[in-house]
């Protein structure tokens, strides 16, 4: 058993990783009852992001996955997943397939934010439209 945590944009997820059937159990704090299935991602895209890392290793329904976000928005749960995913199977595979993980861009964090609004501009970058008079 063991227990990652990982961050893509504003949201958080903390992974535990156990061998076992299968199963993934999801918490969210948006959600306030937790969902025994992937399922709680509805579009195909999302699941396939968390079942990406086993599929790179061939390694599919081999382990029991639980997980608990904090933070909200489908994209940004599911590449956080995926990144912690990926950090935990690290402990039960050799070295040779973590270099497998590494190049496949599964150990790679996404540290883009989103930049703060600037002072005298309407946006973070947009400019006020200019007017001579």
């Amino acid at each position: 058993m063991f227990n990652t945590l990982a961050k893509h944009k504003w949201c958080t997820a903390t992974v535990t990783l156990r061998e076992g059937t299968g199963k993934v159990t999801i918490k969210s704090s948006s959600v306030k009852t937790s969902v025994n299935d992937i399922l709680y991602f509805t579009r195909i895209m999302h699941r396939d992001q968390l079942l990406y890392p086993f599929k790179v290793l061939d390694r599919v329904n081999l382990f029991d996955i639980d997980i608990i976000y904090d933070g909200i928005g489908f994209t940004a749960q599911s590449i956080a997943a995926r990144l912690a995913i990926s950090k935990a199977l690290c402990s039960f595979i050799s070295s040779k397939e973590v270099e497998y993980l590494r190049l496949a861009g599964l150990l790679t964090e996404d540290v883009r934010r989103k930049e703060r609004k600037q002072p005298g501009k309407r946006n973070a970058r947009r400019k006020y439209k200019f007017r001579k008079r």
